[in-house]
């Protein structure tokens, strides 16, 4: 009977830290996954986030050159545009100027000059004349090219 008794205290004893170590295993695993779950987040913020606070971005959402569709233009104080090859950002476009259009930042706040280009440069559909600031998700065309201003 006395040695019932101990096989059962030790077979409880045995179940309880067993029930413990499973606990145990099964937090460290769940901290293990969230650890691997939480750095592949964070590397893709970083990868997404390459345009700094200084910097505005010109997105090419639609143009006649598919290799232009998706690139992005990141620039500080100024970006020129146009089919030039002295231009920071070059349109193989019959429809751009040597010399289109130019966004420079001035007090701040980034501003779009059209350069006398023949057919115009368009901001959000309007055709600009002189000088027009930019706000962020305006879309910007120049020829066939279309980009959109962020910031």
């Amino acid at each position: 009977m006395q040695e019932t008794a101990i096989i059962i205290k030790l077979l409880g004893i045995f179940l309880q830290y067993g029930l413990l170590l499973l606990l145990l295993f099964f937090v460290w695993k769940l901290i293990k996954f969230m650890r691997k779950d939480s750095q592949e987040v964070r590397e893709d913020i970083y990868a997404v986030t390459e345009i700094s606070n200084e910097e505005a971005v010109l997105t090419v959402l639609e143009a006649s050159d598919e290799t232009l569709v998706g690139q992005r233009f990141a620039f500080s104080d100024e970006i020129r545009i146009g089919r030039g090859s002295d231009n920071d950002i070059v349109l193989n476009d019959s429809f751009a100027s040597h010399n289109h259009a130019v966004i420079v930042l001035l007090n701040n706040l980034y501003v779009i000059e059209d350069m006398g280009s023949v057919n115009k440069t368009y901001v959000n559909n309007q055709p600009i004349t002189g000088r027009q600031y930019l706000q962020t998700g305006d879309l910007i065309t120049i020829g066939s090219v279309t980009f959109q201003f962020g910031r």
